[in-house]
Formats: C-alpha cells, structure tokens, sequence
C-alpha cells in the first residue's frame, strides 16, 4: 500500500511529462549543434548565434522589423478569415451560391501557396498589399472547408428548440450557434495562423524591405548564416509567444465550461 502511494505522489501529469520531453529534446538538439558545427563550414557555433542574439535584441530595428511582421500578419489573417466566415454563411444558406463558390474554394485550396504569393506581387506591386491578399487567399480555403464541416454538424434539435422559445437572432447566436461552432471556429484560426506566418515570410522575403522574412533574405544575401539562425529562433519566439501568450488562455476561457463539466 506505502508502494503504490509512493508511486501516485511521484507520477507525473500529462503536461509535466510534456515539459520535461520538451526539455531532453532541447538538451539533445543543443548538445547536436554544439558538437556538430566542429564538422561542418557553414554551421555557426552556438557561442556566435547568442553574441548575434544580444545584439540584434540591443538594436531597436529588430523590433521594428518584428512589430510590421505582426501587422502584416494581422490584417491578412482577418481579412482572409472574415471573407471565408461570410463565404461559409451564404453556401449555408443557399444551394446556388454553394454551388457557385465551391469551384474557387477548391482551386484556392489547391493552387501552390509560391504562385500565389508572385502573382499578388505581381498585380499588386511591392506594396504591403500584396502581402495582405496572399495571406488571405492562402488561408481562405481551409477556413471555408473547417466552418462548413462546422455547420453540417450543427443539432437541429436546438434550433427547433430556439423556435419553440421564440428565442431572438442575437439569442440564436450568442447562445446556440456560437457555442456550437466555437471548436471549428478556434480549429481554423490556430491552424491559419501556422499557415499564415508561412505565406507571410515568403511574401517579405519576395516583395518588402522589412519584416522577418526580409531579414532571412538579406542574411542570406550576405551569407551570414549565424543572423539567420538568429532570426529563425526569434520567429520560432514570436509565433510560440502568440501561441501559447494568446490562443492558448483564450481557448481555455471559452471552453471552460467543459472543465467543469468534466469535474462535475
């Protein structure tokens, strides 16, 4: 009986045990570069990447170049997302239009993300707005496929129910529809936000002069390769940061209620 209390007390929960494989898995990668740039003429040394680190973080152009990657970032994701939400809305609510909108969805879902991008440049020139149309084009399709799987799954047996109380619009929404749909909605936004930080680098590195995408390119340019495993890891921060600094709380504010119920 000691045995098995004992035991209990040391086991460790799903998330520790997570941490702790983060961690060996950091420990082994690091241990990797570091005997591993001994034997290759183009691996930077770690000591040389942290010194790159101190002063690009001391230089108040990082940030800059960071924060127009962010806005980019912002105003393509929204605005593919609220295109694919309404385009979703309307193949819902009338066969016609799914049947008209579903040949573009399908190509945007299949057309190479690289053509995209040279193509909005392309029409667009080297403004931020061709960032903000590859973003969103690129995000749009998967947007569209994850809400309509959304509504398909939607009870009927609740809107039947909101007819019987004579529940409003907002009512419906608030209470019935938003509910049911936030899984698909938070399942979309996160993984377009993967998605979208792909398209953005891609289109800086083509057609701005800052941002992220545009440090990669002029690192290369000047094959300094310790700056752009430098910029590799604060992309790595930045997208961890909004990851876990915003998506994560919010999910679990939302979706509190299933905490609770599985408590109860």
């Amino acid at each position: 009986m000691t045995s098995i209390r004992t035991t209990s007390r040391l086991s460790l929960s799903p998330t520790t045990r997570q941490r702790v494989l983060l961690l060996v898995g950091l420990g082994i990668l690091f241990f990797a570069w570091s005997v591993g740039h001994r034997y290759s003429r183009y691996l930077p040394p770690p000591g040389m990447v942290l010194t790159d680190s101190v002063e690009l973080l001391a230089n108040s152009d990082t940030y800059g170049h960071i924060l127009d990657s962010l806005r980019r970032l912002l105003i393509g994701l929204a605005g593919g997302f609220l295109a694919a939400a309404a385009v979703a809305l309307m193949m819902r609510s009338n066969t016609w239009l799914r049947r008209f909108f579903s040949p573009y969805v399908f190509v945007t879902l299949t057309i190479p993300s690289l053509a995209v991008t040279l193509f909005s440049l392309m029409i667009f020139g080297l403004s931020e707005i061709g960032v903000y149309v590859s973003v969103g084009i690129i995000i749009f399709p998967f947007v569209v496929v994850s809400l309509n799987e959304g509504f398909a799954n939607l009870d009927a047996r609740l809107s039947d129910m909101a007819k019987v109380y004579r529940l409003g619009w907002w009512q419906r929404i608030r209470h019935i529809a938003l509910p049911e749909m936030s899984p698909y909605l938070f399942s979309s936004l996160r993984n377009s936000h993967a998605l979208a930080w792909k398209i953005l680098v891609l289109a800086e590195v083509f057609g701005q002069s800052t941002g992220i995408g545009f440090q990669y390119k002029r690192s290369y340019d000047y094959f300094q390769l310790s700056q752009l495993v430098v910029w590799v890891l604060f992309f790595l921060l930045v997208v961890y940061a909004v990851e876990f600094g915003v998506f994560r709380p919010w999910s679990k504010r939302v979706f509190r209620w299933r905490s609770a119920r599985e408590r109860g």
